[in-house]
């Protein structure tokens, strides 16, 4: 694997925002690029939209940043190798989440 500045681990595709449903679609190798097919879909649990557009468009945004960090920026790894690495996770509805 490449020296990544910011490595990306998503364990689910889709995740319900209803804070009473529990309903995932795992990250496959299969679904991987099948997100947009979730776009305005009712949730099989609860029935609330999986994915809206705007949290769509953010979640690429998001993406398109990182991947772009990691392309002109992950040469500074080699500059700070010795820093410890540290988890964020990122949750996009209603806006860009982010917990350490």
């Amino acid at each position: 694997m490449k020296n990544l500045l910011i490595e990306v681990n998503q364990e689910d595709l889709v995740v319900c925002d209803n804070p009473n449903c529990d309903y995932k679609v795992p990250l496959t190798e299969e679904n991987k690029n099948e997100l947009i097919s979730y776009l305005n879909v009712p949730c099989p649990k609860c029935g609330e939209n999986l994915l809206t557009e705007q949290d769509f468009i953010q979640s690429e945004k998001v993406m398109a940043v990182i991947n772009w960090l990691n392309k002109y920026f992950s040469w500074l790894n080699y500059i700070f190798f010795w820093q410890k690495k540290t988890t964020t996770n990122v949750h996009v509805h209603n806006g860009i989440n982010i917990k350490k």
